[in-house]
């Protein structure tokens, strides 16, 4: 998996009484983790907010029990001595949900780090306003994030790992148990390793399915006895083995109609190109071995499956508005074109649309799709969850 662009959302916490040893080398695992991963272009999905820590909750020199600050400290770091850059190529090196409760809760000892990071533009902050649970945020939180890495935990763990795995993205457990800092759960990502440990094919797709037991048993910290750096390389092997993820295409397939073969030409010159700079793999019907006797629900499986959804207007074909619609409903990422004559519907009209012409050449059209996937690539949903307040 290409680890450039890619939005890695580390989650966890541990309890007030957790050992200080393995907490430590927790932090320790999770610095390191952001450190490799940051320099090697990946990009981060933080929960700004409150920093417990361990034994009353309010010593300092005690180790917090969640790691979010962790994480942010170590981008701040990074940036600071200039070793990485406060954006990617998809945007701000990092994305959030916020709300007025979450940001009255960052603690004043982290509140010259937000600021700096806001001013240096590191940020994408998504606010949601009103009423929001922890629920809802983790709901908002897994559109953003392209793989999810968890230590110990509760609820919120499960949650998020549930949310990760119904868009079909990576899910990496770690087996480390600490306990949740809110005492609750089902016992967290150790509990989820072991799940993983017995069905690798729901946590992570692999290029080669058979390297999963050896990969995962790479990844165990062994109560926290095995050296951080073993533990952070075997993780990194694992993403490196992840299969690509895919972009899939809605668009004219129709051989027939008179604007297929400009479709089709847009998609191999400008589209095929443009995916795979970005580390992702084309999906489209006809192109891909058939998994289902009627092609219907292989089209709706594979649009859940995708990491980001190219729809392209061109002929205002239902079926494409049909597969838009669908794609929008489960929250996906998706981006838009059609060519430069198309009207489109009325409810598609105000959604920026990359209008393409032929006539522009490739090489315009290849830097007009990317500067348009940069600007779009982290666009809210179109639906949020409601507020009663």
């Amino acid at each position: 998996m290409k680890i450039v662009g890619c939005r890695i959302h580390i989650a966890g916490s541990a309890k007030t009484d957790a050992p200080r040893e393995e907490l430590v080398y927790a932090h320790a695992l999770i610095a390191l983790v952001t450190e490799r991963r940051a320099e090697a272009g990946a990009s981060f999905v933080i929960q700004f907010g409150k920093e417990p820590r361990s034994g009353s909750g309010d010593d300092p020199t005690q180790p917090a029990i969640i790691f979010d600050w962790t994480v942010a400290e170590t981008l701040g770091r990074l940036i600071e001595s200039t070793r990485i850059q406060p954006s990617t190529e998809n945007g701000p090196l990092i994305a959030c949900i916020t709300t007025e409760k979450t940001e009255k809760q960052i603690p004043p000892a982290r509140m010259e780090l937000w600021d700096r990071l806001i001013g240096l533009g590191a940020v994408l902050p998504q606010h949601l306003s009103g009423w929001s649970s922890g629920a809802v945020r983790r709901q908002m939180q897994a559109p953003l994030g392209d793989v999810l890495i968890c230590l110990s935990g509760g609820e919120g763990v499960e949650h998020s790992a549930t949310q990760y795995a119904l868009q079909s993205k990576p899910v990496i457990p770690l087996d480390l148990q600490l306990g949740a800092s809110c005492n609750d759960g089902r016992g967290g990502a150790a509990m989820l390793f072991e799940k993983m440990r017995a069905h690798p094919e729901r946590f992570v797709r692999l290029d080669t399915p058979d390297l999963a037991g050896g990969l995962l048993a790479q990844i165990q910290t062994r109560g926290g006895y095995r050296p951080a750096a073993e533990v952070v390389s075997a993780i990194f092997k694992l993403l490196d083995a992840l299969a690509t993820p895919t972009v899939f295409y809605v668009r004219m397939l129709n051989r027939d109609l008179a604007d297929f073969p400009d479709v089709e030409r847009y998609f191999r010159e400008v589209v095929d190109p443009v995916v795979r700079s970005r580390g992702y793999e084309p999906c489209e019907m006809g192109a891909v071995e058939n998994t289902n006797a009627w092609m219907n629900p292989q089209i709706f499986e594979s649009i859940r499956q995708a990491a980001l959804t190219i729809v392209d207007l061109t002929g205002v074909r239902p079926n494409c508005l049909i597969e838009l619609g669908y794609a929008c409903g489960l929250g996906k990422r998706v981006l838009l074109t059609a060519r430069k004559d198309t009207v489109s519907p009325f409810d598609i009209a105000p959604i920026e649309t990359r209008s393409w012409n032929l006539v522009d050449g490739r090489v315009k059209l290849i830097a007009e799709l990317e500067d348009y996937w940069r600007r779009n690539i982290n666009r809210s949903p179109l639906a949020l969850p409601p507020s009663l307040l």
